[in-house]
This record gives C-alpha cells, structure tokens and sequence, in this order.
C-alpha cells in the first residue's frame, strides 16, 4: 500500500510537471505571465509574540510559564520556509519547499512537515527500565491549501521519510479554518483531522516483548487520526502590534490513548490525557 501511494504520487507529480512545462513552452505569452506572477509571490511576513500560555497534556506535568512565539513565511522564486512555533493551530515548526502550481485559489507545494513530535518518557517497573525517549519524525510530501474569501482549506499526503527509525510511513492531514471580523477584532476557529499511519504511532506508542515488563504488557499500536479545534481572537494595538488570545484542544487517537505507557502518564498526578493549550500574547508583525 505504501509503494502504491508513493508511486502515484510521484507519477501524477512528474506527469504534472511535464505537462505543464509542454503547455508553458507552447504558449509564450503566457510564460511571461506566470513568471511575473511568480515574482509578484515573492517576499512574506514575520511575527513575533511574547506572551503566557498554559499547557495540560499526559507527557509532563501542566505547563505554565512566558513564552517566545514565532510564526512567519518567506518565499522567492517559488522557494519558500515557513516557521510555526505557538499560537497556531498546527504548530509544525519549521518547514521548507517548493510553491510549483497556482490557480486563482488553490497553492500547490512540495513541503517538509513534522509528522510526529519528541516523546520523553521513562517508566521504572519491577527494576526495568522501559524508555520512551523519541526525537521527532520528519516527511516530506505535496500540499494543496485553498483560499476562499474568509475561509482557507489545507491538505496534505507526506509519504516518504527524511529522517526516521522506520519504514512505510504516511502522514496525511486536512484543517479547515474560517475568520470573522466583529469591529476591530479578528476572530477566528479551525478544525484539523490528522492521520499517521501504524509504522508511526507504533515506533512512538508500541512495547516490543522484550520492552514489556509486569505491568507493561506488550502493545502495538495501529494507525489513528488526531482531531484538534482551535479558536482565537486578535485586536489591532497599533499598525504593527497586536493583542491575541486563543485555545487549542486536540484528541488524540484510541491507539495513542490505549498505549500502556500513555495510560500510566495520564494517571501521573491526575494528567489529562488530551492536549490542551490556552495562552494571550502581544505580538509584532514585521
């Protein structure tokens, strides 16, 4: 199944490309507009925010504490990096890629994206040690975003591993967000299906036997999709500075949550065992 998906994606991905090269060779004219159109894209924003936020999650105990936020996007000649560090629904950190195809509404990318973050977690049982310390997993695949007047739409199939522990891994994902202008305030809700396939939430949520200890039974997750909603508000301070608020909330999947190691992280000091974070901030965009 996994060669399947990655052959049809690249298949439909080069025979796009060589179609559209044949098409934009055929028509000169319009070559030189897509190329100025392309250069018009050029440029991006930056904003910085410092602020307070709490977290409530089953990994550690509940976070609260100032924050640095960053979210930006720079792009050249179709080229182009993005930072999402808090204060955004999907909170992917940095990406890079290539814009190669737009209409009137529709953006079409190749793009890196965190499909998995770090997990830190050390169990003591019956004098074994059973570690669930985890670095992020990182994917590379094509991304359509959509703009409609108020409303954006997202969706994403990474299928191949930058640097992982494991093979055959999919991550696909959908968000879907809508904006509200009440006076001067800018309100906005969004809501996220995120999939990853059994290779991904079994390397990070799994206990092989010879993990499993007395009272850690042997587990092998299977794939899940992760829903998140999230709501904010902004109000303009001045030209550049603005006053921001918002609320995340994400559920993870069955498999996630029935992971013998979640459940027993979740029982720590009364852990929630969904992810929750609520901050307000003041930012600068440059």
């Amino acid at each position: 199944m996994k060669n399947i998906i990655q052959q049809i994606s690249l298949s439909l991905l080069i025979g796009f490309l060589a179609v559209n090269s044949q098409y934009l060779s055929a028509q000169e004219s319009e070559e030189k507009s897509a190329s100025s159109t392309q250069e018009s894209q050029n440029g991006g924003f930056l904003k910085l925010g410092y602020g307070y936020k709490v977290e409530i999650n089953p990994y550690v105990d509940e976070l609260n504490k100032f924050s640095l936020f960053v979210n930006g996007r720079y792009q050249w000649h179709g080229l182009f990096v993005e930072a999402f560090y808090g204060a955004n629904e999907r909170n992917e950190g940095l990406s890079i890629g290539y814009n190669f195809y737009d209409t009137e509404n529709w953006n079409f990318d190749i793009s890196t994206i965190k499909a998995h973050g770090e997990i830190d977690v050390d169990v003591f049982d019956t004098g074994k040690r059973l570690v669930q310390n985890f670095d992020y997993t990182e994917m590379i695949g094509l991304r359509a975003t959509g703009s409609f007047e108020q409303a954006t739409v997202q969706f994403m199939l990474a299928p191949y591993g930058i640097r992982s522990d494991f093979d055959d891994a999919i991550y696909a994902s959908m968000w879907l967000g809508r904006s509200w202008q009440v006076k001067n305030w800018e309100l906005h809700g969004s809501i996220g299906l995120e999939y990853r396939s059994q290779e991904i939430l079994d390397h990070y949520y799994g206990i092989s036997a010879e993990e499993s200890t007395e009272h850690f039974a042997p587990y092998e997750a299977d794939a899940g999709i992760d829903v998140t909603a999230q709501v904010s508000a902004s109000y303009p301070i001045s030209t550049n500075v603005l006053f921001e608020t918002y609320a995340k909330y994400t559920n993870f999947s069955d498999s996630i949550e029935d992971s013998p190691v979640m459940k027993f992280a979740a029982g720590l000091d009364g852990r929630a065992k969904d992810y929750t974070e609520i901050g307000i901030l003041v930012s600068y965009v440059f």
